[in-house]
Order: C-alpha cells, then structure tokens, then sequence
C-alpha cells in the first residue's frame, strides 16, 4: 500500500549503475514516487517502472529547475522529497515516517543530513545539511538553471530570489537580509557519491556544470553565488588557479548574511593553502574564523596555514579550537580529564584557548574589531567529517611528535581513534610515535591490539551495536607503516584471506620484512604465469612479481614479460638475461644503431621503476647489482651523473641517507650536483649539526635554483643558529650585557619559527629504521674509462 504521507521526486538521465540502489533504499516504505527522465539512453526508465515509479519524459534544456519542477503539481502526497539518483538513504527513515505528522503546522521546509563522499577511505566524506523537504501544494518551486535553489510565491523585493543553495547551504532563508526562518534538520540521513573522484573522472558533470554556470554569468553578469560555484567546478576539473579567481571575485561581493558565504570561505582558504599563498590565506583566516566562530573546517585550516608560516605553537591552539566545535562539547575530554597527560608547550597553547579574545589579540585585534554573526544564527556547517573531532586530533598528534612530546602524541592519537576507530591516519600516527618512543615491534602490536580490544568492549556496552570484526586490519597496515612488516605478517599468520588486505600488499610486507622464499612460495601459490593472470597486473605489482623471482636468482618467464606493454618488452628481456648469472647478453646491432638505442633506453626507464621498488623494500644488494650491471653494458647512461643523482634522491628519500650522501659526494668530485643533491647533503650535514658547511651547500643550491624553498629556508636557519652561537659565546665572556641578551631572545624566537617552517625531509618510521640500517655502497664507474 502507498503511503500518502511522502513522496519521492528526482530528475535523471543515464543513471542505471545508481538508481536501483536509490530507490531500493527506500521501498520498505511505500512512497509515491516520480521520476523525470531528461533523455536516458541506457536503462534507467525501465530500473525505474520496476520499483513501480511513475516516470515522465522530458527533453533536457539545460535548466535543472524546469527539470524539477515538472512533477511537483503531481504530488499526492503530503510532502516531498527531492532526492538525486546517485543518494542513498543510510539511516532514519522509519524515524521520519515518525516524525513527518508531529511538525507543526506553521513549518513547511525541512533540512535533512547529507554525507557527500570525496574519497574512497573512512571519514572522506563533507556532511551538509539541505532543505530537501517541503510541503507539496504550498507554492514552492525550483528556480536558477544550475544549484536551483527552492522559492515560494515569487521573488522578493528587488526581484532576488528567496531560498538557499540547494549543494552549499546553511540553516536559514533570508529575507530582506535578515532571518526568516529556522528550517528544523529532519532525521534522515543520506549518501550522496556522485562526486568522488573516480566518479568524475568517468564522467563529464563537471564541465556540463561550468557550462550552465557560464550561461548564467552572461544572464547576470558578477553574481557571487554562480562565481563561488564556477570556483568549486574548477576544484573539481582541478583548475586551481582559475578557482582562486573565481573565489576572489566572489568573496569581494558575497554579502556577509549570505548562506553560502561560510563555505566559501572554507573553499578558498584551501584553494590559498593549496597553492601556497599563505599570507593571504592567513589573513583571509585570521579574521573570519572570529566571525564563523563554530567552524571546524576554519580553524583546521587555519592551524595548517600557520604550520606552514612556522607557527607551530598557534597552530596547535588552532587545532585544539577545532576540538571545542562538537555538538554539547565542553572541552572536557582534552582540558580536564586529560590534562595531566598534556604536557609542554602544548599544555601551554591549550591554557591560552581558555582565555576570552585571545585569538583576536594574537592577530593584533580588539574584541570590538571582529564581527561576529549574530547570537541568534545557529549555524549548520558545510564540513568535512572529523574536524571537530578526529582530524583535529590527528593533526595535534603529528605537530606533538614532530615538537618531540612524544607522550602526549600518543595520547591524542588515541583519542582520535576514541572518535574514529577506522581513521587510518590515527592508527599510522600511532605506530609511528611508539616506534619513535624506543618501543619494540612486539610491544607496538600488544598496544594497538589493546586499543583495538578496547573499543570493541565498548561496542558491546551499547545494545544493539554492530561490532566492527574487521578491526584487525586497521592493526596490520598501522605496524606495515610505521616499517613493523614481521609483526604485520605474523599477525596474519601466513594467510591474508580471511582478512581485507590485498595480494599485492602481503606481497609487498614479505618482501620488506626480506621473506624472499616466502614471497615465492606466495607468489607461485596465488598468481598464475598464465598470459591472462599477469597481462592484468598494476605496474608495482609486476614489479614486485619480478623482484621476487629476481631475489631468490630466478628468471621471469616470458609469458611474464609477452604480458608487458608493447614498448617494455625489449627492457623486460634484457634486464631478465642481465641478471640471469649464467646467461651471457649481447643487444643485436643494425647498420644505425637504433636497436641498440631502443632497447637501452626500454631497459633504462625499466630499471628505474625497478630500483625505486628495491629501494622501498629494501633490497638494497639487488638494486646495487642492477645499478652495476646497467653502468657495465652502457656506460654512457649516467651521461653527466644524472642517473647517479636520481639515484642518490630515491635513497635518501627512503631513509638510506649514508649511502645518499656517499653517492653525492662522488658525484660533487666531479661537479655534477643539481640543486636538489646540493639540498640533500646540505640537509645531511645539518644533521650532525655542522651548520657553516651545511650554509654552504644550501646556498649553492640556491645558486642553481632561486626558487627552492626549502634551501632558502635551510640557509635561514643556518645563519640564525651560527649568528647565536656567537651571541652565546660572548654571553659567556659578558653575562650581564643586556643589549646581547636581548638579541638573543629575539633571534631564539625567529629561530623557533624558522626551525618550524616545514622545509627538513620528513622521515617516518620507516625512514628511520633504514638510517639504522645497513646500506649498500654504490659504486659510481668511471665514465670517461
């Protein structure tokens, strides 16, 4: 029997691979439903008529509101429901058949809760809350070509349409510039993945979208709201620039009552952040996250620009504010309870967010100088899952462990997992501060394991709560990442089936954790050498493939390297026959030596990609193998050193930095350093604190290129740390010299912040083990002999 309480209405074309799912989320309970199809060639009409749809045909003219509009004078039921084919309904919808007769009569629009996917992982998603329900036969239609927003009875004075922007929108509608009503949020909860990159890389909405934008510009030339979506099209068909512009032009006419003005904040501070316009990004900040005081997303990014800047103490105050923006949070966890567990100069930052305007005193602001939204403006934020929560503590854990409070570190990881099991990037955070810690492989897997048997204890306290059985792979990839490949393993005990993780990954941990005859026992139990098994391989896959049989001295078939594209086969079988001990290679010549050139240079490209994988697992004799035998039957290919130095940066990015930096010593012997290798020994030498030499090889760096940050930063910090040691060193001789003391509090301060700015090679756990490990030398022939 249909209910006659709510209806669904959608406007489609082309949508068989969504709309089942759509519509079968929502046939327990009946509706009314119509469907608008706007010119489907694919089967979407019929998918439709089966789940008992009404389905009306249109001609697509470029406008979504007619498009809409066409089935709302159709409605028999009570409320409608306006929904896109690829939404799914997750949670609430019996509760809204529940709650739909109790509202009062006097509200005829309702909000309800979307989560819109931008990524594949846990928490990607930004949540919103749209008018999506409203009264049927009330005088409500769609109006604008593009982002068609709801209206009722017409326009308002000056002929502006009243309503909100059904993609980026708030919790009011606006008339005459101010509140007319609080739209209540409905309980239901949708799924909205039209947007995720896979999706739109398939697709073309996006430049369908920037089309009607453009159509309405030229109708009303300078309109802000069509300029922020124009901005947001260009996110997606990543034109970062052109967002930048169209951000811009945007902010400078959004009035500051508009729904959308928040969001768009947000987007264009991350547009700044993204290209690395942090001035601007952070006077963007500095005063509307005083304004949009309960935005997250604000002050996350904020903390991110001031990183950036070097202000890492700030930062931190900015990522703990973030915190203070749940819903009915009082701090309590973080200031409280947990204080005794805060410590240094994080302890600090957290004190400071206590105290009334301290964020406008900080920016050199009175209270007074902030505008603020009114009191009575509750707001409902475009925000990405997690800011207020696990993302912010996320990040403080990182810039804890990156200040050295490596206690405290771990603390906020776990509280972040205490919001979100799943984040990945909390369980990697925390192995990798425990790894950092000084704790042993055994002990960082019992504590993960703990936390993880913790949160399932508390699952089970709440009735009806659905277990999460899965966790253990949370657990795996955290001790994989932070370089703990045999506890990984081990964990798994030899079968990775029963389990999410992939072939290719358990592949790759054997090969880290130097389980060569493991991997090939694995290799020949799951992969076929069939033509057809391979032929489908991802690049690293059959790179792996090949360093498993290459590592225990085999050969790969050659139904193996028949399965490689067309142009890498010759570079398959030369490097197959190269390190095949027993096998003499000789590369057939003809009259021009283009065979020979060919193949060299397939053979070239390949070993790259292949000692990259040998580096990363850790097979550092099988990549100086490979590097020898290529410089033995070419010794032109490191024309200049250039192969060398490519070399040496894979290495040190990897954490193998004495042999790196042995690698570019003998390529300075020769005067072949680029600026990235002046960079890296520079870094080297900073290391071991030898601050004149390492100044030194910073500003060659920035001889060769003007441009790079990192060295500029580098030389920075150099001269700030020789100028005071010669304060330091004549304080000894003068200690009560206060004009020298005073300098050296100043240039203490600069340093800090330049020290903070993130210009050093960032090496985690991984990278960490292998500066302890055993490094390989590499042998740099002789070119001109």
């Amino acid at each position: 029997m249909q209910n006659r309480l709510l209806g669904i209405h959608m406007i489609v074309q082309n949508e068989e691979h969504h709309l089942a799912r759509c519509l079968d989320s929502f046939k327990s309970i009946g509706s009314e439903c119509f469907i608008t199809d706007t010119g489907s060639t694919d089967r979407t009409p019929e998918i439709a008529r089966h789940y008992g749809a009404t389905v009306l045909h249109i001609r697509w003219e470029d406008d979504f509101a007619y498009a809409r509009n066409i089935s709302l004078p159709l409605a028999s039921t009570e409320w409608i429901l306006c929904l896109d084919a690829d939404e799914h309904v997750i949670q609430g919808l019996e509760e809204l058949l529940d709650y739909l007769p109790k509202v009062h009569k006097s509200v005829s629009r309702l909000r309800i809760t979307i989560e819109n996917q931008i990524g594949e992982g846990a928490g990607e998603s930004v949540i919103f809350q749209p008018v999506r329900l409203f009264r049927a036969h009330q005088g409500y239609r769609y109006a604008g070509r593009i982002h068609e927003q709801l209206v009722r009875g017409g326009t308002r004075d000056g002929g502006e349409q009243e309503g909100d922007d059904q993609d980026m929108n708030d919790s009011f509608a606006y008339e005459k510039g101010w509140i007319a009503e609080h739209e209540p949020l409905a309980p239901l909860r949708l799924v909205h993945d039209g947007y995720l990159p896979s999706t739109i890389a398939k697709g073309d909405k996006p430049l369908r979208n920037l089309k009607l934008l453009q159509r309405e510009l030229a109708d009303r030339p300078g309109q802000p709201f069509h300029l922020y979506n124009v901005g947001v099209t260009y996110c997606q068909l990543g034109y970062i620039e052109q967002a930048a512009e169209a951000f811009t032009e945007s902010f400078l006419h959004t009035p500051l009552h508009a729904p959308y003005r928040s969001t768009l904040v947000r987007d264009y501070a991350k547009v700044l952040l993204a290209m690395g316009r942090y001035d601007e990004a952070h006077g963007l900040l500095a005063g509307e996250r005083q304004r949009y005081a309960g935005y997250a997303d604000l002050h996350l990014i904020y903390g991110e620009i001031l990183e950036q800047q070097g202000l890492e103490e700030r930062a931190y105050k900015s990522y703990a504010r973030a915190t203070d923006c749940r819903e009915g949070f009082n701090g309590a966890d973080l200031k409280d309870n947990n204080k005794a567990e805060i410590r240094g100069i994080h302890q600090q930052a957290i004190e400071q967010t206590d105290k009334p305007g301290s964020d406008e005193l900080c920016e050199g602001k009175s209270s007074d100088d902030v505008h603020r939204e009114p009191a009575q403006m509750e707001r409902h934020y475009v925000t990405d899952m997690g800011c207020d929560s696990y993302k912010a503590y996320t990040t403080m854990g990182r810039l804890a462990q990156k200040r050295g409070f490596l206690q405290e570190s771990a603390h906020l990881y776990s509280l972040a997992l205490s919001s979100e099991i799943t984040y990945a990037p909390a369980w990697t955070g925390l192995a990798d501060v425990l790894q950092q810690s000084g704790e042993t492989d055994e002990s960082i897997a019992e504590t993960l394991l703990a936390r993880r048997k913790e949160h399932s204890k508390k699952e089970d306290s709440y009735p009806g709560a659905v277990i999460y059985d899965d966790g253990l792979v949370h657990v795996v990839h955290a001790l994989a990442s932070s370089g703990a490949y045999g506890q990984a393993l081990n964990l798994l005990h030899g079968d990775p089936r029963n389990t999410r993780i992939k072939h290719e990954d358990y592949l790759y941990w054997m090969l880290c954790a130097n389980r060569v005859s493991d991997a090939l026992h694995y290799v020949r139990n799951h992969w076929s050498e069939e033509l057809s098994d391979v032929r489908n391989l991802q690049p690293e896959q059959r790179v792996d493939l090949a360093l498993t049989y290459w590592a225990n001295e085999l050969s790969v078939s050659e139904s193996f390297v028949a399965a490689a594209e067309p142009q890498e086969r010759k570079g398959w079988r030369l490097l197959n026959g190269l390190l095949d001990a027993g096998e003499q290679v000789h590369v057939e010549d003809d009259r021009d030596g283009k065979t020979v050139h060919q193949t060299l240079q397939a053979a070239t490209e390949l070993s790259k990609n292949i000692l990259i994988r040998a580096v990363q697992t850790g097979q550092l004799a099988f990549a100086n193998k490979l590097y020898e035998k290529m410089a033995a039957i070419n010794p032109e290919h490191d024309g200049n050193g250039v192969y060398s130095r490519w070399l040496a940066a894979v290495l040190y990015r990897q954490g193998y930095t004495m042999a790196a930096a042995d690698l570019l010593i003998q390529c300075m012997s020769q005067g072949d350093l680029d600026a990235e290798s002046h960079f890296y020994l520079g870094e080297a030498v900073y290391a071991k604190g030898h601050y004149d030499q390492a100044l030194i090889l910073f500003q060659q760096a920035l001889e060769l290129n003007p441009e790079q940050r990192q060295a500029r930063a580098g030389a920075a910090v150099c001269y700030m740390k020789l100028a005071l040691g010669v304060i330091r060193h004549e304080l000894t001789r003068s200690p009560a010299d206060k004009v020298l003391m005073a300098q050296q509090t100043v240039l203490e301060q600069q340093l800090r912040t330049a020290e903070g700015i993130p210009w050093r090679t960032v090496f985690h756990a991984r990278e960490r083990r292998n500066q302890l490990a055993d490094q390989a030398h590499f042998i740099m022939h002789d070119r001109e002999g």
